[in-house]
């Protein structure tokens, strides 16, 4: 199962605001991958908890027979079409999309950690994974994604109104 996460909290001048980013990204997507399950999207505060904007979340599985490193690329070209340049850690972005998993893949090479290191940490990511498989199991902690879910309560998620 491959895993990647999707994010917004900035408008865009092409999309609008970052729903509209999310689910423009998902659609470029689709020309990419063959895209099996989309979460629901959700209204997450940023972590850290800072005064930027709220995100909008989600995750979707996909198939593909690329390569982890170019999937990886892939993602990047998207953000820079959207007109995200990673500039430092943590900053508003008009789209963010993180390649979590990659099946059972454990990588902790430079530019290429799998899982991502933080999602299991991360509500935001936990539970759009809920949404489309409670029963995945992390390769690194060995927990399901309805464990690790009640591990983290602490985040404020809320489901997005669409």
């Amino acid at each position: 199962m491959i895993l990647i996460a999707f994010g917004s909290n900035l408008n865009s001048k092409k999309y609008g605001k970052p729903e509209n980013n999310c689910i423009e990204a998902i659609e470029v997507l689709k020309k990419f991958f063959f895209l099996r399950k989309v979460s629901k999207l959700y209204t997450t505060e940023p972590i850290p908890k800072s005064g930027q904007p709220w995100f909008v979340n989600g995750v979707l599985e996909i198939s593909t027979s690329i390569k982890p490193i170019d999937i990886l690329k892939q993602l990047h070209q998207i953000e820079n079409n959207f007109g995200r340049y990673r500039k430092k850690k943590n900053e508003p972005r008009i789209i963010d999309l993180d390649l979590l998993c990659y099946h059972k893949l454990i990588s902790k090479k430079i530019g290429l950690k799998l899982p991502h290191p933080r999602l299991h940490k991360r509500r935001f990511v936990i539970q759009p994974i809920c949404d489309i498989r409670p029963s995945w199991i992390h390769p690194v902690v060995k927990l399901t994604a309805k464990t690790l879910l009640k591990k983290t309560n602490s985040q404020k998620i809320f489901l997005k109104k669409t």
